[in-house]
C-alpha cells in the first residue's frame, strides 16, 4: 500500500537545484558535528580528578545530538521544524556554557540534584499514599471515573527507583546543594518546586536572564522568542499567504517550504562553534591548536558553500 501525497501541498520532485543546496548546507553542518565528536571524544579520555567530572561532556553530546538533527532536517528540507531543535540547541548550549563558565563542580551538582529532585517528585505521583499522587489521580478520575493507578504502573518498581534517588541524594558531597535546591523553592512567596538548576545560588531565574547573564540577549529576541511561536504553534497561520489571483483569498504553503534554510544553517553552525571554544578554552586547552587549526580550514569551507548557495526565495 502506497498513497501518493499531493503534490502541490507536499511535493515529492523538488524545485530544481534546490536537492543540491540543501545536501551543501546539510555537509557542511556535518562538518562541524563531526568536529564536535572529536572534542567529546578528547574530554571523555581525558582524566580528571573528583566526581561527576563528565556532566558537561552530556551536554555536549547533546548539542551535537541536536545539531546533527537539524542537519537531518535541512538536507530534507524540513525547515519549520529544524526551527523547534534550534530552540533545544540554545537551551542547552547555554545551560552547558553557564556551567563551565566558572564553579564548574558546583553548577554540575546543582544540575544532578535538580533533576534527581524533580525525577523524585515525579515518580511520587505514581504512589498513591503520598500527597502529591491524590491531585494527579484526580485529573484522570475527571476524564474516566473508574481510573486505577495501578493499572498503568507498577508501584514496588517506581517505590525502587525513588528509594535509590534518595540515597543518591544522602551522599554528603551533595548535602550543601540539596539544601540550596530547598531554599531556592522557597525563597520567593510563591513556592516553585521545580526551579531552573541555574538559579540556585541566585543565579539567573528563568532562560531569558540566562542568556542576558551570558550576553546572548539579541539571540534570544531574535531567535529564541521568534521561534517559540513554532514550538506553541502560534505562527500556524504563517502557512498562508495571499493568493497572487484573487487577492481577498490565501493559498496554503506547501510542506517542506525552505524559505529560512540558510537561517536555521547559519544559527547552528554559530550556536555550536561559539560552544566549541569556550569549551576547549575552558574544559581542553591542550588541544586549542587543533581546533585553530581545523577552523581556519573551515572558514574557508563556509565561505565557499556561503557563497554557492545563495538564492533568491518568490513567494
Amino acid at each position: 500500500m502506497k498513497t501518493e501525497p499531493i503534490e502541490e501541498i507536499l511535493p515529492q520532485k523538488p524545485v530544481e537545484g534546490l536537492i543540491s543546496l540543501l545536501s551543501k548546507l546539510s555537509f557542511t553542518l556535518n562538518e562541524v558535528i563531526n568536529f564536535g565528536t572529536k572534542i567529546l571524544d578528547w574530554d571523555l579520555k581525558k582524566k580528571r580528578n573528583g566526581k561527576d567530572k563528565n556532566i558537561p561532556s552530556v551536554f555536549l553530546r547533546n548539542s551535537i545530538e541536536l545539531g546533527d538533527a537539524i542537519s537531518i532536517l535541512i538536507e530534507k528540507s524540513s525547515i519549520d521544524p529544524a526551527k523547534i531543535l534550534i530552540r533545544s540547541l540554545m537551551e542547552n548550549t547555554f545551560g552547558l556554557l553557564y556551567m563551565i563558565e566558572k564553579d564548574e563542580d558546583l553548577r554540575a551538582h546543582s544540575f544532578l540534584v535538580c533533576r534527581v529532585n524533580k525525577d523524585i517528585r515525579y515518580y511520587k505521583q505514581f504512589i498513591e499514599n503520598e500527597d502529591i499522587s491524590k491531585n494527579f489521580v484526580s485529573k484522570f478520575i475527571k476524564q474516566e471515573p473508574g481510573f486505577k493507578l495501578k493499572n498503568h504502573c507498577n508501584p514496588i518498581e517506581i517505590k525502587t527507583v525513588i528509594k535509590a534517588k534518595e540515597e543518591l541524594l544522602r551522599q554528603p558531597i551533595y548535602d550543601d546543594v540539596n539544601l540550596e535546591y530547598h531554599r531556592t523553592c522557597t525563597k520567593n512567596k510563591k513556592r516553585n518546586n521545580n526551579p531552573n538548576w541555574y538559579s540556585l545560588y541566585d543565579g539567573p531565574y528563568n532562560f531569558e536572564s540566562l542568556c542576558h547573564h551570558l550576553e546572548n540577549t539579541i539571540l534570544y529576541e531574535f531567535q529564541y522568542r521568534k521561534y517559540s511561536e513554532n514550538v506553541h504553534v502560534t505562527n500556524v497561520m504563517t502557512g498562508f499567504v495571499k493568493s497572487k489571483a484573487e487577492l481577498d483569498k490565501a493559498d496554503l504553503i506547501q510542506i517542506r517550504d525552505f524559505k529560512d534554510c540558510k537561517e536555521v544553517f547559519y544559527n547552528a553552525v554559530n550556536i555550536l562553534l561559539d560552544l566549541y571554544r569556550e569549551f576547549i578554552k575552558i574544559r581542553l586547552p591542550e588541544k586549542q591548536i587543533e581546533y585553530d587549526n581545523w577552523y581556519i580550514e573551515f572558514e574557508i569551507m563556509f565561505e565557499k558553500i556561503d557563497r554557492e548557495t545563495r538564492f533568491i526565495y518568490r513567494e
